[in-house]
């Protein structure tokens, strides 16, 4: 039995309408960072076959899991692995209902450790963690820190567009740190997931 967590991973977020910009930078990315998962975000009427079959096709052949936000049927019309959704336990039994027992249901916990832990118990296959924009950085730090001691469901690191907040978050135990879907506005994207993966990636934590 190894000695250490296995190594933290990017979890990417795309927001549809996909440009040909996108694609390309995310077509990038799936090779040169591998990451875990990509979350696509979008209103429900972007969310289409004709728009994402190409886009999905390409993140599963990488060998990242691909999740849609919110739209479970969607989710399963396009043949996703599963959804991210809020903490509403109504919303995760119909993710469970619809899409399986096998499906990857993550629940965004803002937080709030209660609903963590009561999503934790339902099954769920993570649980994200992070304040809205300007939030204090010192309680997800602890929050963090508090699950990876106690609990065995991975734990994401939600909007984390600091590489050295991105570090500090792995040493306390994150699985996923996920930039901000915003991260793919800049020019220097590219570069910035790269760097924020090669520095997380060369953290060792004992299990």
């Amino acid at each position: 039995m190894s000695k250490f967590k296995p190594r933290c991973r990017l979890y990417l977020q795309v927001a549809a309408p996909f440009t040909a910009k996108l694609e390309s930078q995310l077509s990038q990315a799936l090779s040169d960072v591998s990451p875990a998962c990509v979350l696509i975000c979008g209103a429900a009427e972007d969310l289409t076959p004709a728009a994402l079959d190409g886009p999905i096709d390409r993140i599963q052949a990488a060998g990242a899991a691909c999740l849609i936000e919110n739209e479970i049927e969607t989710a399963a019309d396009l043949g996703a692995d599963g959804v991210h959704i809020a903490a509403d336990q109504i919303l995760y039994a119909e993710a469970r209902k619809v899409l399986g027992e096998s499906a990857n249901i993550g629940v965004g916990c803002g937080l709030v450790r209660h609903d963590a832990m009561a999503f934790a118990e339902s099954g769920a296959d993570y649980v994200a963690f992070g304040g809205p924009e300007g939030s204090d950085f010192e309680a997800l730090s602890d929050t963090i820190a508090w699950w990876s001691e106690i609990f065995v469901v991975p734990s994401v690191a939600w909007d984390i567009a600091d590489i050295a907040a991105a570090e500090h978050l792995t040493e306390l135990g994150a699985d996923f740190i996920a930039p901000p879907r915003t991260i793919w506005d800049s020019d220097a994207a590219l570069d910035r997931l790269r760097d924020m993966d090669r520095a997380i990636g060369s953290i060792r934590r004992h299990a």
